[in-house]
């Protein structure tokens, strides 16, 4: 998802994630939507990934996404999971 606006009137702030990722000159996409056409079809035929990494994404991600990446998709979760979560 997009940054988000961290103070009342304040600018948006990439995650830290985000930060780190533009220090490595890593590309960093950020839908409003993981399904949006637009966003799949830039995607598909301009970015035309390897692989992509998810993190702190709150959305599903649809099959179309998750088909373009050569290699797959690799979601991280910067934070500990409770021991049943999503079981």
């Amino acid at each position: 998802q997009p940054p988000k606006r961290r103070k009342r009137r304040g600018k948006e702030v990439p995650s830290a994630v985000g930060l780190v990722a533009e220090e490595l000159e890593i590309p960093v996409l950020c839908p409003e939507k993981a399904k949006d056409p637009d966003f799949l079809d830039h995607l598909e035929k301009e970015v035309k990934p390897d692989v992509c990494i998810t993190a702190a994404y709150g959305q599903y991600l649809p099959k179309r996404f998750l088909a373009t990446p050569t290699h797959g998709t690799v979601n991280i979760h910067p934070s500990i999971l409770p021991r049943w979560r999503g079981a």
